[in-house]
């Protein structure tokens, strides 16, 4: 089993989810309807998307768990694509899954507080503070700073020497 608990809102594409366009032909006035896959929108803060629950109906909790296709239980939701770093492993081959992608990821749910879009917003300012605070190297710039220090040299001592001829 590869199955994940969704730590926050997610659009997964899942098989069946489809948008409907219609239109009338207007030589034929015969409706033309086209289908386009979308995903589907699931966030563990609404009870309606819920597909694991417990508690009574007055203190009623819930979570969302999704898997690959084959892979879950028969009332998870089957997504396709790779697993995000806002879904947390519930099983050892998800972990094992999620595993391969932790090199790219540097967000982890269990591990911090607030959602993989802060936390890209704190390593970005993270960043930011470490190049400014960082001195620019620039190759040979010292022995342009050294070259342009003897042709001021020289400018003054050539101005001195022509106010002094004056």
């Amino acid at each position: 089993m590869a199955r994940w608990k969704l730590a926050t809102p997610h659009y997964l594409n899942t098989p069946g989810e489809e948008w409907e366009y219609t239109e009338n032909d207007r030589t034929t006035g015969r409706p033309k309807r086209t289908k386009f896959p979308v995903p589907r929108f699931l966030d563990p803060r609404d009870p309606t998307s819920w597909n694991s629950r417990w508690g009574n109906k007055d203190n009623e909790d819930g979570e969302i768990i999704v898997c690959h296709e084959g892979r879950g239980e028969a009332k998870d939701i089957v997504f396709a694509g790779d697993p995000t770093p806002d879904m947390i492993p519930v099983d050892d081959e998800a972990r094992e899954i999620s595993a391969k992608f932790e090199s790219r990821w540097e967000h982890r749910p269990e591990e911090s507080a607030g959602e993989y879009s802060q936390s890209l917003i704190d390593k970005f300012q993270r960043d930011i503070i470490e190049s400014q605070a960082r001195p620019i190297e620039v190759p040979g710039l010292a022995d342009l700073a050294s070259a342009v220090a003897k042709i001021a040299e020289q400018n003054s001592k050539l101005i001195e020497s022509t106010i002094r001829r004056v």
